[in-house]
Order: structure tokens, then C-alpha cells, then sequence
């Protein structure tokens, strides 16, 4: 399977948070899947596929906005994914882009679920 991973990079985030993200990301990786991770706070900072080696730096550390990831999940059509997970703690304004893929939020242990995370499933990290 082929899967974005967005990763809010924001100040909000913990290095306990990209610990754990990055935990599930590897497991994710391990079982098989094709990862994308998406790099983002208030715009995409970056993007690279995950290849089992956590990155020397996170870019990023300011606000957070949903809809980055997902205009850029959108704007090329013939760049199909399965589905996104969005790794994040949630504080953020709700989106307004649909993107075109099964999404899923995850939210970190102190984040914030809400009706704000539209468009998909939400679960909180224990």
C-alpha cells in the first residue's frame, strides 16, 4: 500500500510526540506499506519517502494548518495514495480541503479530538 504521512511539525509538538510518531510510522513501514511522509506546520516544509532511518531534523516549529497537507495530497492526480494518517495533537482550525484518499487522524496522548477533524476516522494515541 501506498500512504501519506503527514506529520504536524508545529511548536505544539513534543520531541516525546516525534518519538512515538515516528514509532508508528516504522511499524507502519515494517508491515509493508510505502510511505510518504509530509512534513508540515502552517505549509508543507517537506516531503521524502521513509526508508527505516529517522530523519537528523524535523522542519517546521510554527503553527499548524490541516489544509497544507491536503492541497498537496490533491494537486496531482496520478499520484495515488491508499490512504493518509495524519500524526498530530490536533490543535489546529478545522479544514476546509477534502482530500482524495481515506484519511485517518491520529492524535497524540494530550491532543485534542474533536468535530474539527473532519474527513476521516479519529483515534488518540494511549
Amino acid at each position: 500500500q501506498k500512504m501519506a504521512v503527514a506529520i504536524d511539525t508545529s511548536g505544539s509538538i513534543s520531541l516525546n510526540d516525534f518519538n512515538v510518531f515516528f514509532s508508528e510510522i516504522h511499524f507502519m513501514w515494517k508491515s509493508g506499506a510505502e510511505i510518504e511522509i509530509i512534513e508540515c506546520d502552517a505549509v508543507v516544509q517537506r516531503t521524502y519517502p521513509y526508508q527505516g532511518i529517522l530523519p537528523r531534523e524535523i522542519q517546521g516549529r510554527g503553527g499548524t494548518l490541516f489544509d497544507p497537507v491536503f492541497s498537496y495530497l490533491n494537486k496531482d492526480r496520478f499520484k495515488r495514495y491508499d490512504g493518509c494518517v495524519f500524526l498530530t495533537d490536533g490543535f489546529a482550525k478545522e479544514p476546509i480541503i477534502k482530500p482524495h484518499c481515506k484519511l485517518l487522524w491520529v492524535i497524540t496522548s494530550d491532543g485534542q479530538t474533536g468535530p474539527h477533524l473532519k474527513f476521516g476516522q479519529v483515534i488518540q494515541i494511549v
